[in-house]
């Protein structure tokens, strides 16, 4: 339809893909007819970050049924997640820009109910929106379609308001995934122009979408952020990966640190904020130990090298949390999986309180289901430039 008034273009969907040229067939063929329908000015940007396989010709088919609809950027090589995502996000020219991942799907109308409730919920002071999302994995012994979700999640309202100080505070590996954001353009546009300096110091963490909201609400304190809670509008199905520990120390210990100190260093960072910083980096080594305690309660407790883990806690982190870290390796390396699960319960107890057992089912069907991968889940592969430099 696309008839809007003022000829601006409404919502930007900015996706992001890399030698997948068959889930983003399918996630075209899911939001064009959507866009198409739409009443306000929609436009699908995609940016192929350098593919290797038929990436270019399948959106080229696209284009030629949708030419209003589609623009296209092709990366000469893999600039990595971040990098592709600082791409994708220039290339939006809408009030509002939703980023997507290229192996998700959009409910039915899932445009049209973003876009009303944007239009509803007063766009000046709205810089981001989180969408509930409903993921899922095909057992490949029955080849269903096995549905998980957060319980928990259901407890909230329909429509309810972010606390920023909550969002900020938490960890990084703790927050939503790409495809459920909706980001003010806006604001997105002046963060990558005016802080362009934490922006590219922080290419290669792979939580570049977390960085720029935490700088939202940090540079912008009359900004707001809403939970949109009613029903699923992101389908994702989940992949099964080997989880290595080397791999998890990295992205949830080392990388985090980094991204901890440039958000301390950034020249927002207020009295209000930096506790929750400060606080956050010393959760790190509490959830350096949860992830190895979870590998191994629910069978996925994977490492190269029993010295080579050792060897890395030492270089690479202060000696009090490596020697935690290097007892608390060898205390679970040989304590049986029984006595394991007995103590993540009461973890989860003393966290959740009543709410224990639904966090307890949540986690068990996503780290089961998860854990039959044969192949490696490379949170930060080594030639990260990110990585690199911490």
């Amino acid at each position: 339809m696309q008839n809007s008034m003022d000829n601006k273009v409404f919502l930007s969907i900015a996706i992001l893909t890399h030698n997948r040229a068959g889930s983003l067939e399918n996630l075209l063929n899911n939001i064009l007819p959507q866009a198409k329908k739409s009443k306000e000015i929609v436009e699908v940007c995609v940016s192929n970050n350098g593919s290797e396989d038929n990436t270019r010709e399948v959106v080229a088919i696209f284009q030629k049924k949708y030419p209003d609809l589609i623009k296209y950027n092709e990366n000469k090589e893999n600039l990595g997640f971040d990098a592709n995502m600082v791409e994708a996000l220039k290339m939006s020219t809408g009030s509002f820009v939703w980023t997507f991942g290229d192996d998700d799907l959009m409910a039915e109308n899932a445009i049209f109910e973003a876009i009303e409730f944007l239009k509803q919920n007063g766009q000046d002071k709205l810089g981001l929106v989180l969408l509930r999302t409903e993921s899922y994995f095909i057992d490949k012994q029955t080849n269903k379609k096995v549905i998980w979700t957060n319980k928990l999640d259901k407890k909230k309202p329909e429509i309810f308001e972010i606390n920023k100080k909550e969002i900020i505070g938490i960890s990084f590996p703790e927050i939503v995934f790409i495809s459920a954001l909706i980001f003010n353009n806006k604001l997105v546009k002046q963060i990558l122009k005016e802080d362009a300096d934490i922006i590219e110091k922080a290419i290669g963490s792979i939580h570049i979408h977390a960085v720029i909201y935490c700088l939202m609400f940090l540079k912008y304190a009359d900004i707001k952020g809403v939970v949109l809670n009613k029903r699923p509008l992101i389908y994702q199905e989940l992949s099964s990966y080997k989880f290595f520990v080397e791999d998890k120390f990295k992205s949830h210990y080392q990388v985090q640190k980094k991204l901890n100190r440039l958000l301390l260093s950034s020249k927002y960072m207020s009295a209000d904020y930096a506790p929750l910083i400060i606080k956050r980096e010393k959760k790190l080594r509490r959830e350096f130990i949860a992830d190895m305690l979870v590998l191994k309660t629910f069978g996925n407790f994977n490492y190269f090298s029993y010295f080579g883990c050792l060897k890395l806690f030492f270089q690479q982190a202060k000696l009090a949390d490596a020697l935690l870290f290097s007892s608390f390796f060898l205390f679970i390396s040989i304590t049986p999986s029984t006595l394991l699960i007995f103590l993540y319960k009461l973890m989860l107890m003393k966290k959740y309180g009543k709410d224990w057992k639904a966090r307890w089912q949540f986690v068990s069907d996503v780290v089961f289901l998860t854990s039959k991968g044969a192949r490696r889940r490379d949170f930060l592969p080594p030639n990260n430039k990110f990585y690199v430099n911490l």
